[in-house]
């Protein structure tokens, strides 16, 4: 976390010069005070903060900022967050983005004023981005407290992070649908100029690859990881009588989208067309479905909440970064009977 003697070797000062102009005591020169100022403000670093920092005056209470509310997969993690966190005597600030950068910048604005004495971030679709991903930096210095980044990961190497193998789960969910008998098999995926949709689908590729499956472009369905798009693209799929013999769905959101195209239409999961998906969908068994899925062996949330609360006990441990592995469910909707 950026600190007065960071400040001063960023500016080419001492670190007293650098406290003189924090606490205006003392002469510094007009020329001197100017550029420390400059540094300050690129990196958003207030002596309100440094002060909060110093006292140590934080809460017990941890912030966690996710991307979507409505998806459980999201939900999960911030169960397994609240879980860990209250059995450690901590209380849980919670805040929903919506895949909105400026909400999540005014999220963690938020846990600076409330200092927290961490946070577990989820970042929006943006955190690809290199200017965005500049702009997080500078907000987390701030922050002055572990934070522990989950599912997406960002360059800033003073932030443990967890996350999930998702190429390898990519893989076993397509090599079950090949086992299962289908000889075609598509795949439901966003914008492969994202990371996470580009991972999964290179994890598709590979085990169709490997077991010499003929690759067809039109059973590819790049949408955007949205239900409303995910259905678009399967209900025109069915209407241009395209349809391939099984079909893996990358998200939740895909899995739900393709579900309601195909039980519009009467047909039936399992019988008419296979599916794997990405992520476990409880009304799917409420609706009698048997889907197939692959999971994770562990919950990120309880393993990114224990990773923090170890942190903000021991602030000198060596940086963290777990890889969390799949699981594959086998429940029928892969087989081709």
């Amino acid at each position: 976390m950026l600190n007065i003697r960071e400040i001063a070797k960023i500016a080419g000062v001492g670190k007293s010069t650098v406290s003189r102009v924090i606490n205006q005591t003392g002469y510094v020169s007009d020329e001197t005070r100017k550029k420390i100022e400059a540094v300050m403000q690129e990196y958003e670093y207030s002596p309100s903060a440094v002060a909060r920092n110093l006292s140590k005056q934080q809460t017990n209470s941890i912030g966690i900022i996710i991307p979507q509310a409505n998806n459980p997969f999201f939900d999960e993690i911030l169960t397994g967050v609240e879980s860990i966190a209250g059995e450690n005597g901590y209380t849980i600030s919670f805040s929903n983005t919506a895949n909105d950068p400026k909400k999540e910048r005014d999220a963690i604005k938020a846990f600076i004023e409330q200092r927290v004495s961490g946070m577990i971030l989820q970042p929006t679709f943006s955190y690809e981005d290199s200017n965005y991903q500049a702009q997080l930096r500078k907000l987390l210095m701030r922050l002055h407290a572990p934070v522990v980044v989950v599912d997406r990961p960002l360059s800033y190497p003073i932030c443990d992070g967890v996350f999930f193998d998702g190429y390898l789960a990519s893989y076993q969910a397509t090599e079950a649908l090949i086992k299962g008998g289908n000889k075609t098999i598509g795949i439901i995926t966003g914008n492969l100029n994202m990371k996470l949709a580009k991972e999964r689908f290179d994890g598709y590729l590979q085990a169709m690859q490997d077991y010499s499956i003929p690759v067809h472009e039109e059973y590819f369905l790049m949408g955007d990881f949205t239900l409303e798009k995910a259905y678009d693209l399967v209900k025109t799929c069915i209407q241009e009588d395209k349809l391939p013999d099984a079909m893996f769905t990358t998200n939740n959101f895909a899995t739900i989208g393709f579900m309601k195209a195909i039980i519009e239409e009467n047909m039936q999961i399992g019988k008419d067309i296979r599916c794997v998906s990405f992520d476990y969908l409880d009304f799917a068994d409420v609706l009698g479905l048997n889907l197939s899925y692959v999971g994770r062996h562990e919950n990120m949330g309880e393993l990114a909440c224990r990773m923090l609360i170890d942190r903000i006990a021991n602030p000198k441990l060596p940086r963290r970064t777990e890889i969390v592995q799949p699981h594959l469910v086998l429940k029928g909707s892969e087989l081709k009977k």
